[in-house]
């Protein structure tokens, strides 16, 4: 029996969102995504371990040198490794004891070149027994990483007085001075950085692309650009309306936990970034074709090169993006068929199930133009948990195994909003789609991914999706808008609004699965038709039909 015995750091970046968003402007949000996708890569590795561990031979680890992923750095090690990054983590072993000096320069360096940005740490021990992973120790780390988090609160910007001016930007104090944006003004350090960042984030995100095409055997033929504002994305005069969506993988840490072996953490850790990435450069692939094709004209306007898309978070299991409102259900449902899908997988050097096949929820937060991002995205993110709750909830009825839970399902929901509204979803709901004798208005969240089985698929996307593009060529606009107020009421008002379409040669859309609404529009207390109706507006069946069959 061969023991090793290290002394283990365990760092995290805390309220990543608020972090991301807490400025008013996409390029703030653009640049601050950027210094958390690098930041234990450029401030840890490059910062402070190769300062302190000069001899030590730390790698940039690019997820996709697969040549990598069975790395074991901690057996050449003299004092210090970093066993993997990931998911917002990074774990640094260590044959000294250093772990305290390493926090403090970490997070000194921090306070200078990422002002605004927490970080996480915890303290512990990890055991590994012939090439065998202590579990109960990756759990120790976690589980004081957690409680640090709730007892420990640091204080990262310049404290505002109410003396001293605030940036216009984010809110901070004012203790920059400089040309941002049009002119020189005060600003927030945290500002000023996040906006530099921001440039850079530009060139890299689109050069990892191109990378990641290269390895696919993809030519893009064209000099594609990524948005750094919102009016960019693509909307038509008179539209204002765009996206926030926000997906996430499925019972990740359950999946972490059939890791045996450190090795093996790391390799599911590198495997999932390289399928969250593939799975995204996929999506790209066929928006680019589109565009050159011409399929976006009839519903875009789009200027330059600039794609109808901006991803901001494409980490692990974890992405966000930006999008046209009329493009977000046709671009987040092709994203997680993409995860799911397991036809790329060579092309990425996917060895594990897990990774192979991933199934996700999302959120999708339809906004105007100049709603606050923070709260776009905080209502992605409830739309989001709210899909992961139909998952759990389709797990326990059918008492899914440990081993079906690990290839899941995929679900998402979406929320649209015309203006000031209640701050959570919940109380959305609540005000706005409750109808009479107390019911639901919303029928979603919505199955992806076609995988259920005959008689459990009333909730599919498909479905809300083949009733919203019949709605025109089966009902005039003016019923259509009558009908969503008709279903705010009573029985009495139904059954008549049903009798006069009849009368008037009119007739509900025609969906296999939803036979048992169209007599009385409700079943057990539910209507589907609220959502197909207020999607009329942003899905095109015919530019979805071009989408399709793209190759």
């Amino acid at each position: 029996m061969i023991q090793k015995n290290y002394k283990a750091l365990l760092f995290d970046t805390r309220s990543i969102q608020r972090y991301i968003y807490s400025g008013n402007k996409l390029r703030t949000n653009v640049g601050a995504s950027y210094i958390v996708d690098r930041i234990f890569f450029d401030v840890l590795i490059n910062g402070v371990l190769k300062e302190m561990y000069p001899d030590e031979n730390f790698s940039a680890d690019d997820a996709w040198e697969s040549t990598n992923d069975d790395a074991t750095p901690w057996n050449d090690m003299k004092n210090c490794c970093v066993a993997y990054i990931g998911g917002g983590n990074a774990l640094l072993l260590f044959n000294d004891d250093k772990r305290v000096e390493v926090v403090q320069k970490f997070t000194r360096k921090l306070l200078t070149d990422c002002p605004g940005l927490k970080v996480g740490a915890a303290l512990g021990k990890l055991e590994i027994v012939d090439g065998k992973l202590n579990q109960d120790d990756i759990d120790k780390l976690y589980g004081e990483l957690k409680a640090n988090q709730n007892n420990i609160f640091p204080t990262v910007n310049v404290p505002y007085t109410g003396l001293t001016l605030s940036c216009e930007i984010n809110g901070e104090t004012a203790n920059f001075y400089g040309k941002l944006i049009d002119e020189k003004k005060f600003y927030s350090q945290e500002t000023a950085v996040k906006f530099k960042a921001s440039y850079d984030a530009d060139d890299k995100l689109r050069e990892r692309f191109k990378d990641i095409f290269k390895r696919k055997g993809f030519d893009p033929q064209i000099e594609f650009e990524f948005p750094s504002e919102v009016e960019n994305l693509g909307q038509k005069d008179g539209e204002n309306y765009f996206a926030i969506v926000h997906v996430d993988g499925n019972n990740m840490g359950l999946k972490f936990r059939t890791c045996e072996s450190l090795t093996d953490r790391r390799r599911l850790s590198r495997e999932i970034r390289r399928k969250t990435e593939g799975a995204f450069a996929d999506l790209l692939k066929k928006i680019i074709r589109m565009k050159i094709s011409g399929g976006f004209n009839k519903t875009l306007k789009l200027d330059k090169n600039f794609l109808p898309i901006r991803p901001l978070i494409i980490g692990g299991d974890d992405v966000t993006f930006l999008c046209p409102a009329n493009m977000a259900i046709l671009f987040t449902k092709t994203l997680i068929e993409l995860l799911d899908d397991d036809k790329n997988c060579d092309a990425e050097n996917l060895t594990q199930k897990i990774s192979r096949h991933m199934d996700a929820c999302a959120g999708i937060a339809i906004l105007p133009t100049k709603y606050p991002f923070f709260r776009g995205y905080d209502l992605a993110e409830q739309l989001c948990d709210s899909a992961k709750k139909s998952m759990r909830e389709l797990a326990r009825e059918k008492n899914f195994s440990a081993e079906e839970n690990l290839r899941g399902s995929s679900w998402l929901d979406f929320a649209i909003l015309h203006g000031e509204q209640a701050p959570t979803l919940e109380q959305i709901r609540a005000s706005e789609y409750r109808g009479a004798q107390d019911r639901n208005l919303h029928f979603g969240p919505y199955r992806l991914c076609n995988d259920a089985a005959p008689d459990d698929r009333l909730h599919n996307l498909e479905n809300l999706l083949s009733c919203t593009a019949q709605f025109p060529y089966v009902m005039a606009n003016n019923k259509i808008k009558e009908l969503r107020g008709i279903l705010q009421r009573g029985t009495d008002e139904t059954e008549k609004f049903l009798r006069q379409l009849r009368h008037q040669k009119q007739d509900l859309p025609d969906v296999k699965d939803w036979a048992d609404f169209r007599a009385t529009l409700w079943h057990d207390k539910q209507t589907p038709y609220v959502d197909a109706i207020e999607l009329v507006d942003f899905y095109d069946e015919e530019v979805a039909e071009l989408w399709q069959n793209l190759t």
